[in-house]
């Protein structure tokens, strides 16, 4: 009897594991084919999954156009910052105040990705315009607390994609890349774009199935960063920002940093006005502006249509002599 079913034992065990390992590869394929899909989708369609990847993609395209649109008179002006900025910068307002009341033919662009602060703008100021030798003549930096303090990128994943920042490892090294883990995400995030966008596919999931998911991370996230920064007081540093001011003077940009106003008042810190006084950037303080109330921030913290207009006004006509005198300085240096 064993010898009879022995040989039975031997052929059944074969076929048990070529089922196994046919269902373990048909997993592996579907999971490879969903994954090149995504891919695909993220890289040549991004921009009809969210408007900040058509924003995004659009980076390159925002600076050839300010550089090669403007007539040889006109100011080459770059807005840069985050949707505060999106949503509290009115161009067409601000090209007109400038041009009726100060006679300064300007050229205006804005870039403005969703939830960034200087770790982010440092990279898209000197992989879009100072690499790409499409350098505007006036660089106007919106902030709010503590965006120009010294701090890793909240989306390293999107540096490593969008923002050419894989070109720049003395910096990444210095600021951004903290642990081994984070080195190898981002060599992953420069060369796939579903990896770079894996947070929005997760939220998007998290929207369906959690009430309100979104809404309650943003206000967990906000006191947590609120928690930190109280927690590293002694730590606080603006290298970065110095650096960032220091390659846009290579250059002949003048930056304007501002200070735009939020419901929740904010101080300067002591080293920020150091930075300001010790290089050629200005600083503007927007911080409270007359006209506007909190019932004109429509989440709490973004302007609604009549506060952008009023803060675009206040800002144009604070910096509108400064503006056509740097002008005049430029030509007067280059006539």
């Amino acid at each position: 009897m064993e010898s009879e079913i022995e040989p039975q034992a031997n052929i059944i065990r074969p076929t048990k594991r070529r089922r196994l390992f046919r269902a373990e590869f048909g997993v592996l394929l579907v999971v490879l084919v969903s994954f090149l899909a995504l891919e695909s989708i993220f890289r040549f369609r991004g921009e009809i999954l969210s408007k900040d990847i058509a924003h995004l993609n659009s980076f390159d395209q925002i600076s050839r156009n300010l550089a090669e649109d403007a007539h040889p008179n006109e100011l080459r002006t770059l807005f840069l910052g985050n949707s505060l900025t999106r949503y509290g910068i009115n161009q067409e307002l601000f090209t007109q105040i400038i041009e009726k009341d100060y006679h300064l033919p300007i050229k205006t662009a804005k870039m403005n990705p969703d939830n960034t602060a200087l770790a982010d703008w440092f990279y898209a100021y000197q992989t879009y315009f100072k690499k790409a030798g499409r350098p505007p003549e006036v660089m106007i930096v919106g902030f709010e607390g503590n965006h120009l303090r010294d701090a890793p990128s909240n989306h390293l994943d999107r540096l490593a994609y969008y923002y050419g920042a894989g070109n720049d490892p003395e910096n990444l090294d210095r600021f951004d890349l903290k642990t081994l883990e984070q080195k190898i995400s981002f060599q992953l995030c420069r060369v796939s774009a579903a990896m770079a966008n894996r947070d929005r596919l997760q939220r998007r999931m998290l929207d369906k199935v959690i009430p309100q998911y979104r809404e309650g991370m943003d206000q967990l996230n906000g006191r947590l960063q609120i928690a930190g920064s109280s927690s590293r007081k002694e730590q606080i540093s603006y290298e970065r920002l110095l650096k960032f001011i220091a390659l846009a003077e290579q250059d002949d940009v003048q930056v304007i940093l501002v200070a735009m106003p939020v419901p929740e008042f904010y101080e300067f810190d002591t080293p920020l006005l150091e930075v300001v006084s010790s290089t050629s950037a200005q600083l503007v303080d927007c911080r409270l502006i007359p006209g506007l109330t909190n019932d004109m921030f429509f989440d709490g913290l973004h302007m609604d249509e009549q506060a952008s207009r009023i803060y675009t006004t206040a800002l144009a006509e604070k910096i509108g002599l400064d503006l056509k005198l740097f002008q005049a300085e430029k030509i007067a240096q280059f006539p």
